[in-house]
């Protein structure tokens, strides 16, 4: 044991146990593994119960992995490993069907346009004079609203 054992004392041990933290971008395989080295680590007489082990470890996940793990319906720690990982497996999964779609929508069409389209006219005086009544119409209406709101008593 003093050659190859942990030398912390069972209290440090409880205490880094309680305050880890899976990293960025850890998977949750690996971080489960380093959770599982440092829980053996304890005695087992020293062992808090399974509920608070069960707390320690998704309190210790990731926020997004996190809230989606049930705990009413896991009565052991090894569930509750499983979940998460079927959990971080669905959130890759829609991760990456989300980054399909969106690589799908901006794809650039290098297609010739037809030429038949007549470009819009900069100085369309017809257009602007829409636009501006449309703007002016629109204020008119929010200073309405205003009025309305400042007549009504409390």
């Amino acid at each position: 044991m003093t050659k190859f054992g942990d030398d912390r004392t069972t209290a440090t041990l409880i205490n880094d146990i309680s305050n880890l933290k899976a990293n960025p971008n850890e998977k949750i395989k690996d971080f489960k593994f380093r959770f599982n080295k440092l829980l053996n680590k304890i005695q087992d007489t020293s062992k808090p119960g399974v509920d608070v082990q069960i707390e320690w470890y998704i309190y210790s996940l990731p926020y997004n992995i996190t809230i989606f793990v049930e705990r009413a319906n896991r009565a052991t720690l090894i569930d509750t490993m499983k979940e998460s990982l079927v959990v971080e497996k669905m959130i890759l999964s829609l991760e990456k069907k989300t980054t399909q779609e969106e690589r799908k929508t901006k794809k650039v069409n290098f297609k010739e346009e037809p030429n038949n389209k007549t470009p819009k006219d900069p100085f369309d005086l017809e257009g602007l004079q829409k636009v501006l009544k449309s703007m002016s119409n629109d204020m008119v209406d929010i200073k309405k609203k205003e009025v309305e709101s400042s007549k009504k008593p409390f």
